[in-house]
């Protein structure tokens, strides 16, 4: 928590005890950089044409997904001949693309006092929220920290990262009390879009599962993930439960859980990760290892670790009790 303690410290102290010249500097620090701008000379062909696409190659630096490049469009920061633009538009020979940059630090105090004060303290409300092990179990972690990027262990339930939806709600996420560097959230963004970052999932799931491969396209777009078998527990409701190790080779939207669902013949014939709702314990799967290349020290490795939650072992013990008993009065 020593980041989270230190970052709210520092808004603190520049919103109430910072001489001006203090939180002028700061104001500097924060000012947006210069707008870059890209003139088109070749027309790649097919789809590498539309403005999201190419948009990434001419602002490699700053755009490095083709979703990064959509929300500029629509937010008006990447913009075609001065216009506000779709990320579908055809670029052509001669079109002028221009790319507001935003601030190298996200946090953007207020200049006005009152507002301030209230963008402090609702800051201070979610860092209660996440060290409040009443609400979240197990709290909010610092696994991994510097002055350029930490990794957590987030409650479920807290978005990472901001988007459309949580802006829209006005929700504040982990990005709103623990920045990433601009330079740090883009090399991060790279690593992960060209699968660069070495990840292990572990999950629970319904059915009996053998170690395999599931190759299945998600939106018609190739998918893999690696199952590992790690040991099964009877359930008298459900019949087994398998524990699995998940390693994603692609990184498509809910892989693990859509392929998880998969029938495979290398999996058994029909299989699901368990979900709890009526109990609020949310979905049994947990990142259970991390590891990639700092996005700013070239040569240093990150990497982190976590146990398995203590929710998984209660209701491995919770399926073998009811097992032992639906056996033991010949129920099974």
């Amino acid at each position: 928590m020593r980041a989270i303690y230190a970052f709210i410290a520092v808004q603190l102290r520049i919103g109430a005890a910072l001489s001006n010249a203090a939180e002028a500097r700061f104001k500097a620090w924060a000012r947006p950089r210069t707008d870059a701008v890209h003139t088109v000379t070749h027309v790649p062909d097919s789809d590498e044409a539309r403005l999201r696409r190419y948009a990434t190659a001419a602002f490699a630096d700053d755009l490095v997904t083709t979703n990064a490049a959509n929300l500029a469009c629509r937010a008006a920061r990447l913009l075609c001949n001065g216009e506000k633009s779709s990320g579908a538009r055809i670029v052509k020979t001669g079109d002028v693309l221009t790319l507001a940059r935003p601030p190298e630090r996200r946090t953007l105090l207020p200049d006005d006092e009152e507002k301030r004060d209230a963008w402090i303290s609702k800051r201070e409300r979610l860092l209660a929220a996440l060290r409040d092990e009443t609400r979240h179990a197990p709290p909010l972690q610092v696994l991994y920290e510097d002055d350029a990027m930490a990794v957590v262990l987030k409650p479920a339930g807290v978005h990472a990262m901001s988007w459309r939806n949580t802006l829209k709600r006005r929700q504040l996420c982990l990005d709103d009390v623990l920045p990433l560097t601009r330079s740090a959230h883009v090399a991060l963004g790279r690593a992960f879009e060209q699968n660069e970052v070495d990840k292990e999932y572990g999950a629970l799931v319904v059915g009996a599962v053998a170690s395999g491969t599931v190759d299945a396209p998600i939106d018609g777009l190739a998918s893999t993930t690696v199952v590992t078998a790690r040991g099964q527990t009877p359930c008298a409701v459900d019949g087994v439960l398998t524990d699995v190790a998940l390693k994603p080779v692609t990184g498509r939207r809910h892989q693990l859980r859509r392929h998880c669902g998969e029938r495979s013949a290398r999996l058994s014939s029909a299989t699901s990760l368990i979900w709890g709702p009526a109990q609020g314990i949310g979905l049994f799967l947990y990142c259970r290892r991390l590891a990639l290349a700092h996005p700013l020290a070239p040569g240093r490795l990150v990497s982190c670790e976590i146990d398995e939650p203590r929710r998984f072992g209660r209701h491995r013990v919770k399926a073998q009790k009811g097992w032992d008993w639906a056996r033991d009065h010949g129920e099974l």
